[in-house]
C-alpha cells in the first residue's frame, strides 16, 4: 500500500483478497507513545475473525473508536514465516 490514507472498504477488500490468494495479512498501526509503529501479523486462517474486529473497532478512516491517536496506516500480503 502507499502512505495516502486507508478507507475501511480497502482494508475489507485488501483482507477478501488476501484470504483469495492464500496470503496472511500484515497490519501498520500508528499508536500513542511510540516513535515507530506497531506491526501486527495474521494468519491467513484468521483472516474472517480479525476483519470482523477491525470493521467493528475503527472507523471509516481506520481511527480506533475508543482512541483517535491509533490508527491503521498501511497493510502488506505475506506469509509469515513461522
Amino acid at each position: 500500500m502507499d502512505d495516502k490514507k486507508l478507507t475501511k472498504e480497502e482494508l475489507k477488500n485488501f483482507f477478501l483478497n488476501m484470504k483469495k490468494e492464500g496470503l496472511d495479512v500484515g497490519i501498520k498501526l500508528k499508536m500513542p507513545n511510540q516513535k515507530e509503529p506497531e506491526i501486527i501479523m495474521n494468519y491467513n486462517s484468521s483472516i474472517d475473525v480479525k476483519l470482523e474486529y477491525y470493521l467493528n473497532t475503527y472507523d471509516d478512516n481506520l481511527v480506533h473508536k475508543n482512541n483517535s491517536e491509533i490508527q491503521i496506516i498501511d497493510m502488506i500480503g505475506t506469509s509469515i514465516p513461522f
